[in-house]
Order: structure tokens, then sequence, then C-alpha cells
């Protein structure tokens, strides 16, 4: 009879949860500005390292480098891939110009 009545107490226990299983509007959001901000820090230091291998570390600081890419990846990524995108654009609209002209 006493597991009977814990029984019926254990299944009426709230745990401290007010809302259903998915996750609130700030919980999505806070873990979808972690994964750009997870991503971007990847891709700068990605960057980073094919700058070293192809310049080396002459003139550089990998320190200060490493520090400016944790504090500033959020901005630098999306303005490295935008500068990216707008040189491969036009390099593309350069070599269509000359190969029309070579038609000519």
């Amino acid at each position: 009879m006493a597991e009977w009545l814990n029984a019926a107490v254990l299944k009426t226990v709230d745990c401290n949860r007010s809302w259903g299983s998915n996750p609130c509007l700030s919980a999505k959001l806070y873990y979808m500005l972690l994964g750009y901000y997870i991503i971007c820090i990847i891709y700068c230091f990605y960057q980073l390292n094919k700058k070293y291998k192809t310049k080396g570390l002459d003139y550089a600081s990998p320190e200060m480098d490493a520090i400016m890419v944790l504090v500033m990846a959020w901005v630098l990524a999306p303005v490295d891939v935008s500068i990216t995108w707008i040189r491969m654009v036009k390099e593309a609209e350069e070599a269509r110009r000359r190969n029309s002209n070579r038609w000519v």
C-alpha cells in the first residue's frame, strides 16, 4: 500500500520543467550562435595555417594571431568568405571577357 502511494506522488512531480520536450527559443539561439562561432574559429585557424605554410613565420606573431582569431572570428570569417567570393566572381568575369574577345 505504501508503494502505491509513492508511485502516485512520483508521477505528479514536475521536475522543474514548465515547457515541452522542445528547447525554448533562447536555448536554440544560444546553440546556433555557439555553432556559428566555432565554425568561424575553425575557418580562421585554417586560413592562418595556410598563411603560415606559404609565407612562413617571419614577421609573424602566432600568439597575437590566435588571440585575434578568438576575439574577432565571428567577423573575420564572413568578411574573408565574402572577399574570396567577390575575387572568384571577378576572375571568372575577366576570364569570360578574355574568352569572348578571342572569338570576335
